[in-house]
């Protein structure tokens, strides 16, 4: 028997007999190199006292057992009942051999004095042959039952499971301390069981503290006979394979503490070029303990909650207004009247650019703002869909090249996390020597262009990124900026966006500010060197999902450019820039994460994992734009992303070419 539980001999080369085959260097026995306690009941002949077979479950406890096999007849007697009793309110399982009769156990007798939980940690064993059907000799359930001190019945049916009985390998000591034989009998098939109770306790030591082992393997059982648990086969004929999977619907526990169904679980976390791709969350999200009907923990992928930022190819990779500024109008008083408009790209999201937005801009919306400068060096400008940067630059500066210059970089404040609805940007002198500025801008999922749309934008953006500046020429040549932005962004951070419903949300709203400086110096009147930086934190946030929140999160951005014109041909322009576009780099999120004590019990913490994205984007950018007559424009340029949007190894190049003509 113990060499059926528990055997760990490799036996020597492949066998077959009874149906069976024991392939070489295999082990005997269910559960290889399980501790055994073997306490002996019997005498020589096989027979003995019911209180010798008490006595023995009793020692069997107290060392510390946690499966009894019995493989000798079931006896309804007082001590018995108080002996089992005794040993599962310890813990132990009891497997007791179903009897090899060909009979109903005990005739159909009732069997009283049995507590419930002795009951539920008690499994009979009948035995079928190499084809599963029930062996000739085995006994079978019958229509008996067990009366428990409470008063409930359990029927012997509910508590019997089949396992192979005829034809098992075992060793036969009478013929030689080295020598095996073939047994049959139901005592053959409760070892079975047994060793296949102790490999689930070791898998899972929760089946053992919650005394549940028994019926998940009753549970799991391949149905034999009659549909159902019948009088014949019980519930049916182990199945260790089915045991060892989730049993019911696996569910995870969230920060909030409500449970969550893993097939259930929808909603995602698109993350920015900001954090890159979140490779450390992902990371922990794709080993995730969750846990089945019986509490036993197995790990689950839910890395696909968080999306990698992406950027959809588009046909040109030369924006329309690249290196040229809107067109102008010179008006009579001395003003002057820009504007700017352009498609969107097809089918891409606004800000998908940037790989910072996973919100589509409206079919057939055009891109475009229209502002206006008086002769006091006074501008306003309005739109829709464009970008603020050239806009808020104007007005901050009052210089186009220095507008155009900041416009290449894009990192001034925290325009760049958001577009696509209306801006609004503002600029005006204090004196000869210093300007103010300020801009908005909502982003907002609107279906179409109506005389509202304004008013939505403003109303309901996703995110709206504010900023406010302050310019000062100290010479001639030198010019510097200060700009303070804040970005206020519904169920996103820093360009991310989620589902708010999605267990990788955090929170319905976000706060961030960033401080920028910038600084050009010009070495001629046509050419100019502009450095900008810009530093920003993030308000820490709390999650009730399986993001506990982040927490000290500082992004960085910067870059250099240099512009200068009338090179090779009269108003042409050649614009060079290096720039890091926003990157976090400090900030950590909390991954809510469960694991098993020793008694297999869950335990929930949070796990602070660092934000810092896998790789650094540095774009290099060289664009060339001359006329070529009156009407016609020729415009180059080239760009080289390193790491892009963050991603350690994804390179970029593009290379793009435009003629345009005016008629």
């Amino acid at each position: 028997m113990a060499s059926i539980a528990a055997g760990n001999t490799a036996w020597a080369s492949t066998n077959s007999y009874g149906g069976y085959t024991v392939v070489g260097n295999s082990f005997i026995g269910a559960a290889p190199n399980a501790n055994i306690v073997a306490e002996k009941v019997l005498n020589a002949g096989g027979s003995g006292y019911s209180s010798d077979v008490a006595n023995g479950i009793i020692r069997a406890a107290n060392a510390g057992a946690t499966v009894i096999n019995l493989s000798l007849t079931f006896m309804n007697s007082a001590d018995i009942a108080n002996a089992v009793n005794y040993a599962t309110g310890k813990g132990a399982f009891i497997v007791w051999a179903g009897g090899n009769s060909s009979a109903n156990l005990l005739n159909g007798a009732a069997t009283a004095g049995w507590s419930q939980n002795a009951i539920n940690r008690l499994v009979f064993a009948g035995s079928v042959n190499a084809a599963s059907q029930l062996s000739s000799f085995s006994n079978k359930p019958g229509s008996g039952a067990f009366v428990a001190t409470s008063g409930a019945i359990t029927t012997y049916a509910n508590r019997w499971l089949m396992a192979p009985g005829e034809n098992i390998i075992a060793p036969g000591v009478q013929y030689g301390s080295t020598a095996y034989m073939y047994w049959s009998g139901t005592s053959m098939s409760a070892p079975v069981l047994s060793g296949s109770l102790a490999l689930l306790q070791a898998a899972w030591p929760i089946l053992r503290t919650r005394g549940t082992a028994a019926n998940l393997l009753l549970a799991t059982a391949t149905d034999l006979g009659a549909k159902g648990v019948d009088a014949s086969y019980g519930s049916g004929m182990v199945n260790l394979s089915t045991a060892f999977q989730p049993y019911g619907t696996l569910s995870i526990t969230a920060a909030n503490g409500k449970a969550y169904a893993v097939p259930s679980i929808t909603g995602s976390l698109i993350s920015s070029g900001t954090f890159g791709s979140l490779a450390s969350i992902k990371a922990k999200l794709a080993a995730y303990t969750a846990f089945d009907g019986y509490q036993r923990n197995f790990t689950v992928n839910l890395s696909n909650l968080i999306a990698s930022p992406t950027a959809k190819a588009t046909l040109n990779p030369l924006p329309a207004n690249t290196n040229t500024g809107p067109t102008r109008i010179r008006l009579a008083d001395g003003g002057e009247l820009a504007f700017a408009m352009e498609a969107p790209p097809p089918a891409a999201g606004f800000g998908s650019a940037a790989g910072l937005s996973g919100q589509a801009q409206p079919q057939g919306m055009r891109n475009g703002y229209l502002m206006f400068t008086d002769r006091d060096g006074t501008t306003t400008a309005m739109g829709y869909g464009a970008p603020v940067h050239y806009a808020y630059a104007m007005s901050l500066y009052g210089d186009d090249g220095m507008a155009r210059a900041t416009d290449a970089l894009a990192v001034p404040g925290l325009s760049p996390l958001a577009r696509g609805g209306a801006m609004f940007a503002w600029g005006g002198k204090i004196d000869d020597s210093t300007r103010v500025a300020f801009s908005y801008s909502a982003a907002t999922p609107t279906a179409g262009f109506n005389p509202m749309q304004f008013v939505q934008a403003w109303s309901g953006a996703e995110a709206a990124p504010l900023s406010a500046g302050i310019s000062r020429r100290f010479t001639r040549d030198f010019t510097a900026g200060f700009t303070l932005s804040t970005l206020e962004e519904r169920n996103g951070l820093l360009g991310g966006v989620y589902d708010p419903n999605s267990l990788v949300a955090l929170g319905e709203r976000n706060r961030s500010m960033a401080v920028g400086i910038s600084g050009a110096y010009r070495f001629s009147a046509d050419t100019l060197v502009m450095a900008e930086t810009q530093w920003s934190s993030s308000r820490d946030t709390t999650g009730g999902g399986l993001l506990a929140g982040i927490t000290g999160v500082r992004s960085r951005a910067f870059g250099l450019t240099v512009a200068t014109r009338n090179m090779w041909r009269d108003n042409d322009r050649l614009t060079a820039s290096v720039r890091q576009p926003m990157r976090v780099v400090s900030g950590q999120a909390g991954v809510v994460t469960a694991t098993v004590d020793e008694q297999g019990l869950p335990v929930q913490r949070t796990e602070w994992t660092s934000m810092v994205p896998d790789g650094r984007e540095m774009d290099y950018r060289l664009a060339y734009d001359a006329p070529m007559g009156k009407h016609r424009t020729l415009s180059l340029q080239f760009t080289v992303k390193r790491d892009f949007l963050n991603l350690a190894g994804n390179h970029d190049a593009a290379a793009g070419i435009m003629w345009r003509a005016r008629f």
